[in-house]
């Protein structure tokens, strides 16, 4: 072995002695790309007239980014390698990968979302100049995203048996842990009576986010919140309902501070969550919260469809997300669509108390309550007001941004939004290709609304049969409203 085949780190090769042929890379000792070399020749070290083969898959490292929004993959190289086939697949669908590159590096950034299975391969291929022969089988690893599960609940599984009976949580579980609990993709469950999880953080979730399970509620049941609850890609059948599908605890005393935190006026929440759902025959309220002393700090539904099938004599407070004695710090919406198929209909989409102000939550006024509608679709939604945030307005932040509005409230969604208009100093707005459509018209919103206003009527595809694809010229143009409608048709 002469100089040239050397590296100062000892390196241990497989060699065939009578031939002078080397065996197959697997019996190469790899290394990272990383690391570096004494010759300009020892990255193929001699490999020559070899079947090469992929890396192991122990060896595949994965290392996120710091805000997670992407995350390196790295493999140790396969001396004589001529480059690697490499691809990113979601598990659940993989005819359409996520990437598929050929590099001749051996690490590749990718993006990295929340709550996905990947599956990763990469295949070493050839080089003809050294006559190696490309691997024949990939390596292939799976990678998670989801955050470590705290149980899983078998298919046709009663939650309410299954929180009351088996007692899943534990007696020795802290407050302050979020716990994820798995249902299995594509399965159906049940909910027989009003579900409480006593003080616990809780996730929800289908440990799959393509094939989302099912959960029915019966018509006397609903989920108790008392502290942070998510829900995360499921399908909710809340049409059999008539409480609240998420309600707030009722207490009758209130709970200890070091369980639930109330820094001034009101117990705190950090958040309630619906991401991915797609909720189905809402006859009352989304959200009441009993007319108790509730602040949740963040609450966001998000990539979620939400059909209301409204009977007023069950709406709480007059609203569709009903806050009687308390209300929301940091009120989020996003990519989702809201519509109404019923007769009955809240006189408010959203509701506050009139007292609630972030100083009285335990924040100071510049903190701001804020409000964020973008890239949503509401239909038929709200049968006068759209809100009431007039008590809380000279201390609120607006980001109003790619919404339809259509034969929604009164039509005057930015007026009622920004009560009426009357922002104090403290406040910021942004504004941005939203579309108010009443009645077949639109509706000058051009006082309150001050950026870009699209005028032409968003003309859904169909909205009886609840396609809500935007046809108008403007809307299209922009993108507005829920995209997924212009994905999914």
């Amino acid at each position: 072995m002469n100089k040239n085949q050397k590296t100062r780190r000892s390196r241990g090769f497989a060699w065939m002695i009578g031939s002078g042929l080397l065996l197959s890379a697997a019996a190469l000792l790899t290394t990272s790309c990383a690391d570096t070399f004494d010759s300009k020749e020892t990255f193929d070290v001699g490999v020559r007239n070899a079947t090469l083969e992929s890396p192991n898959e122990a060896d595949v490292k994965i290392t996120p980014s710091t805000d997670g929004s992407t995350m390196s993959i790295e493999w140790p190289v396969v001396y004589g390698a001529g480059g690697y086939e490499f691809k990113l697949l979601n598990s659940s669908d993989e005819t359409k990968p996520i990437v598929a590159d050929t590099i001749d590096g051996c690490k590749r950034t990718v993006p990295r979302e929340e709550d996905m299975n990947y599956k990763i391969v990469i295949r070493t291929l050839g080089n003809a100049k050294l006559n190696n022969t490309e691997a024949s089988k990939a390596t292939e690893k799976a990678y998670s995203t989801f955050t470590e599960s705290d149980g899983k609940i078998p298919a046709g599984t009663d939650l309410f048996k299954f929180f009351t009976e088996n007692n899943p949580i534990g007696s020795d579980v802290a407050i302050s842990k979020e716990l994820n609990f798995d249902l299995e993709p594509g399965a159906k469950y049940t909910l027989s009576k009003p579900l409480n999880f006593n003080y616990h953080k809780i996730v929800l979730r289908t440990s799959d986010k393509a094939n989302r399970a099912t959960i029915t509620l019966a018509d006397s049941a609903n989920f108790i919140i008392s502290n942070d609850f998510t829900l995360k890609y499921i399908n909710l059948d809340a049409s059999a309902c008539v409480l609240p599908t998420l309600e707030a605890y009722k207490y009758s005393e209130e709970p200890p501070t070091d369980i639930i935190p109330k820094p001034k006026n009101y117990l705190m929440i950090d958040f309630v969550r619906l991401i991915g759902c797609d909720i189905k025959g809402v006859i009352g309220c989304l959200f009441f919260d009993n007319n108790k002393s509730w602040a949740v700090v963040n609450f966001l539904i998000k990539n979620s469809i939400i059909e209301m099938n409204t009977d007023t004599k069950s709406i709480k407070n007059e609203s569709f997300i009903s806050f009687q004695g308390g209300g929301i710090k940091n009120f989020q919406i996003e990519s989702s669509t809201v519509h109404q198929i019923g007769n009955g209909n809240s006189k408010y989409f959203i509701r506050y108390n009139n007292s609630v102000r972030v100083d009285r939550m335990g924040y100071e006024t510049s903190d701001h309550t804020t409000l964020t509608y973008t890239n949503n679709t509401f239909y038929r939604v709200a049968s006068g007001q759209w809100a009431n945030y007039s008590g809380i307005s000279n201390y609120s932040a607006y980001n109003i941004q790619n919404n339809i509005w259509v034969d929604c409230g009164d039509g005057n969604i930015a007026r009622r939004m920004m009560g009426n208009g009357r922002l104090g100093n403290n406040c910021t707005a942004i504004w941005s290709n939203n579309t108010y459509w009443k009645d077949g018209a639109a509706v000058d919103q051009t006082t309150y609304d001050t950026g870009t206003i699209l005028t032409t009527d968003p003309a859904f595809a169909d909205p009886a049969n609840k396609n809500f694809r935007p046809t108008g010229a403007q809307q299209v143009e922009k993108k507005t409203g829920d995209r997924r409608w212009y994905e999914a048709n």
